[in-house]
């Protein structure tokens, strides 16, 4: 798992390897401190895509606890992409690391998800909107 960011300031997920079959577009959740810093990872709810988010799950692990982790709730047709935490957030305390992570507000972004054949999810580009990708990306490692 790796974060970029690409030319226009967008902040692409690549999630895992493999071949890009199918792009779509749909609305994510992402969420945010009180800092205005990305906290966990993002959400993926069926009835806001037009694809199996079921499927687009399937090739993750949903217990990687150093790592990229996706939980997937049947009942609600809807899927948490945890991403992993670089090194400015694991070096908190763990006192700081709770109030870091405090919720603050969402944002439902308008994002380009790649899938491969079978419909898992490889990528997702996620538009910042003009958000300083320093603040956006604060938590997450991702190169310069």
């Amino acid at each position: 798992m790796k974060i970029v960011v690409d030319s226009g300031g967008n902040v692409d997920v690549h999630l895992r390897d493999g071949a890009v079959a199918v792009e779509r577009r749909g609305e994510i959740i992402v969420d945010f401190n009180r800092d205005g810093h990305w906290i966990r990872g993002f959400e993926v709810i069926g009835g806001m895509v037009d694809f199996s988010v079921f499927a687009a799950t399937r090739p993750f692990p949903s217990s990687n606890p150093d790592g990229l982790r996706v939980v997937y709730d049947g009942d609600a047709d809807a899927a948490y992409f945890f991403l992993p935490y670089g090194a400015r957030f694991t070096s908190l305390s763990l006192e700081e690391q709770k109030a870091a992570q405090t919720y603050s507000h969402s944002i439902n972004p308008e994002s380009l998800l790649r899938f491969d054949q079978e419909g898992g999810l490889l990528s997702v580009v996620i538009p910042t909107a003009g958000a300083a990708v320093d603040d956006f990306l604060f938590f997450f490692e991702h190169p310069k």
